[in-house]
């Protein structure tokens, strides 16, 4: 039923296979409602739609579809997890595509040709829903690594068949043999495989060998939190694939960028039961990740024609294209996004190195990496930004209390690193801005950063005051 997939020609691409049979990939769709949340229907096709009228399954709600990737399962707590968040949220039908033979392997290369089967099957499965009435625009299907790209294979053949889905949602949609750039790649998901097509970017490689996630926007919306890169709180692993591959296994730690898309996607689920939760908000940078790093993308006065909401409330935003966030370094990952300037003073020589800033509140701490146009290096009369994300509080404090640092890249003699021939840094003023037009500053002009003895930092601690000047 799923039809023929061409066989690679011989010496012509090694690394591109062919899809495993039916058979051996034995794929499952599980169903799961309000009704029957711990109890899952198997249901299939080619059946004449038999086992859906024997299920739970009813045609009149929304239909959430959620598939695992590599080395994944559909009865992974993760995939649970997002299964009873979607349907704490609303009354519908949630369909785990379990492929986990096929996403085994043995190897890389077969899981994703694998893709190909799964996604046809998929597409038989939706055609059958359909035909018991149930509205593909009404259909929602949220993709994980390869998953996503089952997705997006799904789409492509129901559109064939005249029938388009409403959503797929791609979370970190994997990378190897899916970039644009080799000529062999196996097809990615993209815009026209639904309605609307929402992507996060969580691991992305602009190496291949540096990350297992796309780089690129393939959706009508693409969301870069934390520039798509290194998230925050993840060991940064180089050649992670690499890694993944040779050790033959894939822990916490190599993929911890990767999972990230999946837990941002999970948590925003949670936080639309609670009108006070924080939102993932997104904005738009043009000119890309440098500049968004640097902070000149920042908004500093949000609203729904400068801002989205990452996530599961991300079809009810206006923008499209890519759009870039912060976030914390651990749970909860949404708060309060801030970015942080500092004017230097005049007096300031040039030198190597670079500026930091810390807010603490708590127990809690926003870091600040402070970039120039000139990287590496700072100098008298210049501004250096930076993002990052605080503890989220709805409350505006009167002032913040902030540690900026210099860290020295130079050599340092024996006098410079006991005090004894001090460089100076001195700073005018140092501002914190958030998304709601507030803005908390100090303006004491040539305040010195004190050497702090035995190293190469030069730290200060500055009281910042809203709307202080």
């Amino acid at each position: 039923m799923v039809g023929c997939f061409p066989v690679p020609r011989t010496g012509y691409s090694p690394i591109i296979k062919s899809p495993q049979s039916p058979d051996t990939v034995d794929t499952k769709f599980l169903v799961m409602t309000r009704e029957n949340r711990s109890d899952l229907i198997s249901i299939t096709y080619g059946d004449e739609r038999v086992s859906m009228l024997n299920s739970n399954l009813k045609p009149g709600l929304p239909t959430k579809i959620i598939i695992h990737g590599y080395k994944g399962s559909g009865r992974d707590k993760g995939a649970k997890l997002l299964g009873d968040a979607l349907l704490d949220l609303e009354d519908a039908n949630v369909v785990f595509v379990d492929w986990e033979k096929g996403a085994a392997g043995p190897a890389y290369a077969v899981a994703a040709a694998n893709t190909q089967l799964i996604g046809r099957q998929l597409a038989i499965m939706i055609m059958d829903m359909v035909e018991l009435n149930s509205d593909p625009g009404q259909i929602h299907i949220i993709g994980f690594s390869l998953g996503a790209h089952v997705a997006g294979f799904a789409g492509k053949a129901l559109k064939l068949n005249d029938i388009t889905v409403g959503r797929i949602t791609g979370l970190d949609p994997a990378s190897p043999l899916f970039r644009e750039l080799l000529s062999a790649s196996l097809s990615s998901l993209s815009a026209d495989d639904a309605t609307f097509v929402d992507v996060v970017h969580t691991d992305g490689a602009r190496v291949w060998s540096e990350g297992f996630g796309l780089f690129d926007p393939i959706g009508h919306v693409d969301y870069f939190p934390n520039g798509g890169l290194d998230q925050p709180g993840c060991e940064q692993i180089r050649g992670s694939v690499i890694v993944s591959r040779f050790e033959g296994t894939t822990n916490s730690s190599v993929v911890c960028n990767h999972l990230r898309a999946l837990q941002f996607y999970l948590e925003s689920l949670k936080a639309l039961s609670d009108p006070d939760a924080c939102q993932f908000t997104a904005f738009p940078c043009p000119a890309g990740w440098s500049v968004f790093q640097r902070g000149a993308c920042f908004p500093t006065n949000c609203t729904d024609s400068n801002c989205a909401t990452m996530g599961f409330a991300a079809v009810e935003s206006k923008l499209r294209g890519p759009l870039y966030l912060t976030t914390r370094d651990s749970s909860p990952f949404c708060g309060r996004q801030l970015k942080a300037s500092v004017l230097l003073s005049p007096r300031t020589s040039k030198l190597r190195g670079y500026l930091q800033m810390s807010l603490e509140d708590g127990n809690n701490t926003a870091n600040f990496k402070l970039r120039t146009e000139n990287a590496d290096y700072i100098s008298g009369g210049i501004l250096a930004e930076g993002l990052s994300a605080a503890k989220y509080d709805k409350s505006v404090p009167k002032s913040i209390p902030v540690e900026l640092s210099f860290q020295s890249l130079a050599y340092q003699t024996e006098n410079e690193k006991y005090g004894l021939n001090i460089i100076n840094v001195l700073v005018d003023k140092v501002s914190i801005f958030d998304t709601e037009g507030n803005m908390w500053s100090n303006c004491d002009e040539n305040s010195t950063l004190a050497h702090v003895n035995g190293t190469t930092i030069y730290a200060k601690t500055f009281t910042l005051t809203l709307f202080g000047c």
